[in-house]
């Protein structure tokens, strides 16, 4: 099987200004990695093609440029295996994740294990799931995308920080657009058919957003739809209402939060309106938002 690994050296890690020394020995421990990870393949008589990315965008660029391979193994965060999917061209070819970032979502997600070498015995053995992938515009996305609130919270995760709290500053940016954010109401056509309104939407095609909240419990990864959630309030107490729903478990019981299948939908609104893509900022209101079923293969466990 021939087989690529592209690694996001960075992932999980907030460089910090560092002195030559520190530098050396955070190359070092880069180049140490890369070296397990072959050796592992290697001892299973698996050669492996190892390219770095350096910035945003590389993974996208790769993947693309890369058809030929059996598979394309990502290494890095939730950003990287994103990328690798967007630069798909050959569905044909199997994705595998090795968890380096400091969320992980999508790998707890598949239940692939965080530890390397763990992650890598998963990709060995090769089973696959073809899985469905979402579209929002021109930019796919496997596990949410979001329209309001939560692409908001994502431009408010300051670097410095994350140096500090890693994981935990995504809940602070929360926390800060709750405060700071003044919604504006969304129209969404459901379908090319019904036509709703809220001030925040997800789209989903797994049941937990975040790996811990469950905003779409009817959501699969290979039943053909995506499943749409509509925030039909704004105010600082109907939000927290809904995040702690959703940490209990408990979100279709609330009233003013509305759940769809679907095929497609397109969201617009008066002003531009940011939205991401798996947790990557993909542009503003209006989107179009589709489903491509079956679209990717898989390696799980």
């Amino acid at each position: 099987m021939k087989t690529l690994l592209i690694i996001n050296p960075k992932a999980g890690i907030q460089k910090k200004k560092l002195g030559e020394l520190k530098e050396k020995l955070f190359l070092e421990e880069e180049n140490q990695l890369e070296r397990e990870i072959k050796t592992f393949f290697e001892k299973h008589k698996l050669h492996l093609d190892i390219k770095r990315t350096k910035k945003a965008g590389d993974a996208t660029r790769i993947a693309k440029t890369s058809k030929d391979y059996d598979a394309i193994i990502a290494a890095g965060g939730d950003g990287t295996v994103n990328e690798v999917i967007n630069g798909l061209e050959n569905y044909e070819t199997k994705i595998g994740i090795i968890p380096l970032g400091s969320e992980n979502v999508m790998a707890k997600e598949l239940k692939i294990p965080l530890k390397v070498k763990r992650a890598c015995e998963i990709i060995i053995k090769g089973k696959t799931k073809d899985v469905d992938v979402g579209l929002a515009n021109k930019k796919k996305f496997l596990f949410v995308s979001g329209i309001g609130f939560d692409a908001n919270a994502i431009t408010n995760v300051q670097p410095k920080i994350k140096q500090i709290l890693g994981k935990h500053s995504y809940a602070v940016a929360a926390l800060k657009t709750l405060f700071e954010h003044n919604p504006e109401e969304l129209i969404i056509t459901i379908n090319k058919k019904e036509v709703v309104k809220g001030y925040f939407v997800i789209i989903s095609n797994t049941k937990r957003y975040g790996g811990k909240l469950m905003l779409t419990p009817d959501a699969e990864l290979d039943d053909g739809f995506l499943d749409l959630c509509v925030f039909k309030n704004k105010d600082i107490w109907s939000m927290i209402k809904y995040l702690l729903s959703a940490r209990a478990g408990q979100i279709k019981k609330i009233k003013d939060i509305e759940h769809y299948k679907i095929k497609t939908a397109h969201i617009k609104s008066k002003k531009k309106v940011l939205f991401h893509t798996d947790a990557e900022i993909g542009g503003t209101t209006p989107v179009n938002i589709k489903v491509l079923p079956r679209q990717i293969k898989l390696i799980v466990p």
